[in-house]
């Protein structure tokens, strides 16, 4: 999913989407393969059921006259398998793993049939009895992650962020392998201004999307850091993480240096608002609202020379006549024609 953080009417009133709660970050593969008779003959119209186990979805397929079937989008994870010919189940997978990319899984009646022929031995049967408590276990550990993580979502989202706090810890607490229960663990410490938990459990995302990369929602959380830091002061640290933001997901470049700009500017750091709100601009030269914060930001640094005369900061007309180039009709249009004028006429008089 990619979304763009939407600039708004005014610095001080702009709002940071700090908890990403969507799950469709989830890397998604593809399972194909095909299903032949005893003669080795294609067969068509076989089922094939695809039930996830870990998030106790399904999933199925039937394949075309060539014997073949393929089924995208399945989220990575354990699996159970059946194939099914007529309405009777021919051969089924407990545990299949679905991996990233292409997974292949065929099916020869004629090898199924000499296998199940065979007498099962003890060790068979063991690893059979093992997988199967495996399986079990995995699914009470999920049903268990589940209901934590969808509490704290649904206590955040009516702000109770207090409570939203402990249910995504009792979430990382069942499973402290996924990204998305520390990162929106850190989106709640962060709306109870608990700056250093947020911190902390934003890098424990990151970490683990070190093990397995999602760009997406590296970007985000890297923004999010960097909106934490503009707010305790730190500004390089802030410029630092939202240039990494901007790295791993370019389409994000303009508005995350913007809502970086603005945070320095609520701030006071005048210099490091101009820095960002231009970083913003490389990014998208249209940014209008980059354009008029920029300007904003430039009407601060006016000076006086010797003689007393008001001098505008280089580009500070400039930044206003792109915004209304941009956007005539937008909600700062006549703000900045305002300043136009009186910049204009400042310097007509100097």
């Amino acid at each position: 999913m990619k979304e763009k953080l939407k600039g708004s009417r005014g610095v001080v009133g702009i709002l940071i989407a700090m908890a990403w709660m969507s799950t469709s970050g989830w890397t998604q593969a593809m399972l194909s393969g095909t299903v032949v008779d005893e003669q080795g003959e294609p067969v068509e119209g076989a089922l094939v059921s695809i039930d996830q186990l870990e998030r106790n979805r399904h999933f199925e397929v039937t394949t075309n006259k060539k014997g073949y079937y393929v089924h995208g989008g399945l989220p990575l994870g354990f699996y159970k398998i059946i194939l099914t010919i007529d309405g009777e189940m021919k051969a089924r997978w407990l545990e299949f793993r679905i991996s990233p990319g292409y997974n292949k899984l065929d099916f020869d009646l004629a090898e199924i049939a000499r296998t199940s022929d065979r007498v099962i031995t003890s060790e068979e049967r063991k690893a059979l009895e093992e997988q199967k408590a495996r399986m079990e276990a995995a699914q009470k550990k999920f049903g268990s992650l589940k209901q934590a993580f969808g509490e704290g979502r649904e206590l955040f989202a009516a702000r109770q962020y207090d409570q939203a706090v402990v249910a995504f810890r009792r979430a990382a607490e069942i499973d402290a392998t996924q990204h998305l229960v520390f990162g929106n663990l850190a989106a709640s410490y962060e709306k109870v201004r608990k700056h250093e938990e947020a911190i902390e459990n934003y890098r424990r995302a990151l970490a683990l999307l070190d093990e397995k990369p999602d760009p997406e929602a590296a970007a985000k959380y890297h923004l999010n850091l960097g909106i934490i830091y503009a707010k305790t002061g730190e500004a390089d640290l802030a410029a630092e993480q939202v240039t990494k933001a901007a790295e791993l997901n370019p389409e994000l470049a303009s508005e995350a240096f913007y809502n970086l700009g603005a945070m320095l500017t609520n701030s006071g750091d005048a210099a490091g608002a101009s820095n960002a709100f231009r970083k913003a601009l490389e990014a998208d030269p249209k940014n209008a609202n980059a354009h008029y914060q920029l300007g904003l930001t430039l009407v601060g640094l006016v000076s006086v020379n010797a003689e007393g005369e008001t001098i505008p900061a280089p580009g500070t007309i400039e930044a206003f006549e792109n915004y209304l180039k941009f956007d005539p009709e937008g909600p700062f249009a006549t703000s900045a024609k305002g300043l136009i004028e009186m910049l204009s006429k400042s310097m007509q008089a100097n």
